[in-house]
């Protein structure tokens, strides 16, 4: 099997590309300068004095964009930086902890004294429709372990998901509460760290696969690096008013057509947990000493390519999907986009827009069918579980 072994931990060298997002990260350092307590400590470091000139003496776009990123990053190496995101993300912790006194449930038949490789991890809210179509693709895609939290799910999903907990492919934990997404990662990646090499950590309707084969198998060239930054390819309704019967691998086949698009060069993150230092948001993680995760060109992820503030490390300075990429079914049917949005985001975030969700697939979109192996085998897989239920066929 071809793995990608060649990879190298470098800096983004697309320069065009960079000199995109420097209103963005000027942005963000003008936050930095406009802090007190951060700007008495900025100035107060020959380093980030030279730092802030040369953010503010690069002439050329691109070198701005260079200098902002480095601005951006040395403040996130710093000790100041660390223990307030340490304190807020414990602060959150606790709340969430009480909030789900005696509320929380696990079922974990698994056997614990195996180490695994490749493991995931999800939350989900009423996903029962599509859970083992799921969680049969992660299996076909490599997976040793899904760890499943459930944030308060009102459907069928303990009957869907029954068999796998039995065989202890999935290990199942109740999550109640709101705003409780990145709590839930950072449980997961406290709880797996002696469990597992790599986590990937998705949503329910980011299906991550490999085109060059399983997924442990690329891996293998990237054990290297602290986590591997994955992108999207964005899928869109499909023409799909209400939902349709079958898998969604078969039923949503076209995606935004420019892979560089800005939602096209998002990422999610497959870490490996011994090497985590902090989790404080949904896509990336803070690792140990001071590392970056790389995209599958072992190019490092940081604020270089921040689209949106503060958040650069979600993002690359354009779409990696040769050795990994995840398609992302975030809109599925136009029914099932009304629920979503009914429904609202594990994070927090305020509810989404339907009409919003909708703009991006007014792009040209093209036919991409490069999941279609895995779905002829999860169709074949799921024979085996008897008559799916009128939830799965699409029925009402």
């Amino acid at each position: 099997m071809e793995t990608h072994r060649d990879v190298k931990y470098q800096r983004v060298k697309n320069e065009t590309a960079l000199g995109l997002f420097v209103g963005n990260n000027a942005e963000g350092v003008k936050q930095l300068e406009d802090s007190r307590t951060v700007s008495k400590v900025l100035r107060c470091i020959p380093r980030f004095r030279k730092l802030l000139a040369a953010c503010h003496e690069a002439a050329a776009p691109e070198a701005r964009n260079r200098a902002y990123a480095d601005m951006l990053n040395a403040f996130e190496q710093t000790l100041l930086w660390r223990a307030r995101t340490w304190f807020w993300c414990g602060i959150e912790d606790l709340q969430i902890r009480r909030q789900q006194a005696g509320q929380r449930q696990e079922i974990d038949r698994s056997d614990r004294s195996r180490q695994d490789y490749y493991s995931v991890a999800v939350i989900v809210k009423n996903e029962a429709r599509y859970i083992r179509e799921f969680i049969l693709f992660y299996q076909a895609t490599g997976a040793d372990r899904i760890y499943l939290y459930d944030n308060d799910s009102t459907d069928d999903l303990m009957d869907q998901i029954r068999p796998f907990l039995d065989s202890g492919l999935v290990v199942y934990r109740r999550w109640p509460g709101k705003r409780v997404q990145a709590a839930a990662y950072r449980d997961v990646v406290r709880r797996s760290r002696g469990r597992t090499r790599w986590l990937a950590i998705i949503d329910a309707d980011e299906y991550l696969f490999s085109p060059r084969g399983p997924v442990p198998e690329q891996l293998k060239a990237y054990e290297a690096y602290p986590g591997v930054g994955v992108n999207w390819l964005m899928y869109g309704p499909n023409g799909h008013d209400r939902r349709p019967a079958g898998l969604i691998m078969d039923n949503y086949t076209t995606r935004v057509a420019s892979p560089d698009s800005v939602m096209n060069c998002h990422i999610k993150s497959i870490v490996q947990p011994r090497q985590v230092s902090l989790l404080f948001h949904v896509h990336y993680a803070v690792y140990r000493g001071g590392r970056y995760a790389v995209n599958e060109d072992g190019e490092i992820i940081d604020n270089t390519c921040a689209f949106i503030q503060w958040t650069g490390r979600a993002f690359t300075a354009r779409n990696h999907s040769s050795v990994f990429r995840i398609n992302h079914y975030a809109t599925k049917s136009l029914e099932d986009l009304e629920a979503k949005c009914a429904r609202g985001y594990a994070d927090g975030a305020p509810n989404a827009v339907f009409e919003n969700q909708l703009k991006p697939y007014k792009e040209p979109l093209v036919e991409d069918a490069a999941i279609r192996p895995y779905a002829d085998l999860v169709r074949e897989r799921l024979k085996a579980y008897g008559p799916q239920t009128k939830e799965q066929d699409g029925t009402t």
